[in-house]
């Protein structure tokens, strides 16, 4: 009874049947770790994130329950412990990370996470300068900066700190565009603060008389993907009752984000990770440096500049896509990751190569309302047969997949330190591609009196190489997005690129499982004319 009450809680279904599929039903991983921390609340239990992927079946899945070990302490649904205040606050291990970072080069912009909204209509300023500082007093990561105390960095959470919503009038729509080019990239200072900005520029003299853009831009040591679905819907409900003059309906949040870096570094010691550690390095031995072909020498040092190229994934292909992982047990995010790891192993010439994922890191209750950055980055590593076919792929992501969910406790800057100690500064340690479905919550901004649009921020700097993102569309389609580093890559190139993954996405999504890989082209019907034309060419000696 108490798994039928959580898939319906989690997956918004009325009721849910004993032997009805979870995937079947609309379930993906996201939503499966929720499930999972509920039960491991609710009942006690000790479940891996794998638990439900093994038993998809409500039957299935509380046999399982009944056979789990019994859990204790919060690390299995016990309440994550309020950390002193009296003393200094410990980083998270991803806090830490990008601490250092900025410590040996501060003044970058790269790890700025910007989203930018169209609005048209009448707006409250007044209103959203109450609903920022709402925000702000909500969550401590927003009232967070970062002070340097024995050569460490610890977390200094202040009472108040201002947020100031900015304007900007341009004189034209050339002057518009540079000052949200500039805010996007403009650095923090993590000792200061603080780590959020709010920018409205308004649209220029003979443009929309009530248009603007409205910019967020945070630094990533404070948010992440699933921390911006939460900005965007208590934002929304902040504003609404500030237009209102009534009192926001926000619950009160259970623990704030320094409580959850103490409590995970009270949890993660070295002889708890050690088993993780122990597969990490089996799984990763010998993995080589994956080394696509690119339009410009390779620069001694990594810039981090970078842009992005967009492109549709319509519908009918991203729904055969998903129905082809769940015929095989997996979910769509393994069937964006297998199309991507073959394209890019076609492009490099390599059969060995790994791409980095993010997982959410929220595999507590407590943690799903928090804003702060909890994600962590997981490496999975596939060995493409191209005499197999794409079920043979897709079988082999799973399990690769599962297997890194089993042990995502480790921390990727305790991996990097354990598998790459020798840094090239040219490269990002372990993984220089990754590929994310972003299924995290993602509320849409939903503000009175205003026709809202969220767009592309103006992008100049990229995490990896190559860095693609699926997000869903309310069609059933998908909205990719790859940034990639300007030092290696031409616009065209990236363009070409994501033109061979939907071509090879359309055919693997509706051809027959088990026909190898290898005859399935991932050039489309122009370009294979083109290919034809030059081997012709190249054999007549023209």
């Amino acid at each position: 009874t108490v798994v039928a009450e959580v898939w319906a809680e989690v997956l918004g279904a009325e009721r849910v049947g004993a032997h009805q599929d979870f995937f079947t039903l609309g379930g993906d991983s996201i939503a499966g770790l929720k499930v999972v921390s509920r039960l491991r609340t609710r009942l006690g239990a000790e479940l891996s994130p794998r638990t439900l992927f093994d038993h998809p079946t409500v039957a299935s899945l509380a046999a399982a329950v009944d056979a789990a070990p019994a859990g204790n302490g919060p690390a299995s649904g016990g309440p994550v412990p309020r950390a002193p205040r009296d003393g200094a606050l410990p980083l998270s291990f991803a806090q830490e990370r990008l601490w250092f970072l900025d410590e040996f080069a501060p003044g970058s912009g790269e790890y700025n996470v910007v989203t930018t909204l169209r609005l048209t209509g009448a707006l409250d300023l007044p209103a959203l300068r109450t609903a920022v500082a709402g925000l702000v007093a909500r969550h401590e990561a927003l009232r967070t900066t970062f002070t340097p105390v024995d050569g460490r960095g610890t977390q200094t959470v202040h009472a108040h700190l201002e947020v100031p919503v900015r304007v900007a009038e341009p004189g034209s729509a050339e002057e518009a565009d540079a000052a949200l080019r500039a805010e996007a990239i403009r650095p923090f200072d993590l000792r200061t603060g603080p780590l959020i900005r709010v920018l409205l520029v308004r649209d220029a003299p003979g443009a929309s008389p009530d248009g603007a853009t409205l910019m967020l831009t945070l630094h990533h040591i404070v948010t992440d993907g699933w921390s911006m679905g939460i900005v965007a819907r208590e934002l929304s409900e902040l504003y609404a009752s500030a237009v209102r003059g009534t009192a926001p309906g926000l619950p009160a949040l259970p623990a704030h984000y320094p409580d959850y870096a103490a409590w995970q570094r009270a949890r993660l010691t070295d002889t708890a990770l050690e088993p993780h550690l122990a597969y990490w390095r089996h799984q990763l031995d010998g993995l080589p440096v994956m080394d696509l072909p690119t339009d410009r020498p390779r620069p001694a040092v990594r810039s981090g500049r970078g842009a992005l190229h967009s492109f549709p994934v319509p519908r009918e292909v991203a729904v055969a896509l998903g129905e082809a992982a769940r015929r095989r047990g997996a979910t769509l995010s393994m069937a964006l990751t297998a199309v991507t790891q073959l394209v890019l192993a076609r492009h490099g010439g390599q059969s060995d190569l790994a791409v980095g994922t993010a997982v959410s890191g929220r595999d507590h209750t407590e943690l799903e309302g928090l804003v702060g950055f909890f994600v962590n980055t997981l490496v999975l590593r596939s060995r493409i047969d191209e005499a197999a076919g794409f079920g043979a792929l897709l079988d082999q992501v799973r399990g690769t997949t599962l297997a890194a969910f089993a042990h995502q406790e480790v921390p990727f800057s305790r991996l990097v330190e354990e598998l790459a100690p020798d840094r090239d500064p040219s490269r990002t340690p372990l993984v220089q591609a990754a590929v994310t479905l972003q299924n995290a919550p993602r509320d849409s901004f939903a503000l009175p009196g205003l026709l809202v649009e969220e767009t592309l921020p103006p992008v100049e700097t990229t995490p990896f190489d190559l860095n693609v993102e699926f997000e869903p569309r309310p069609d059933d389609g998908l909205f990719a997005v790859v940034s990639y580093s300007t030092d290696l890559y031409e616009a065209a190139t990236v363009a070409r690129l994501a033109g061979h993954w939907l071509e090879l996405a359309t055919r693997l999504a509706t051809g027959d499982p088990e026909r190898p890989l290898r005859e399935v082209p991932m050039l489309g019907p122009a370009e294979q004319a083109e290919a034809l034309t030059a081997a012709e060419g190249r054999a007549t000696g023209s």
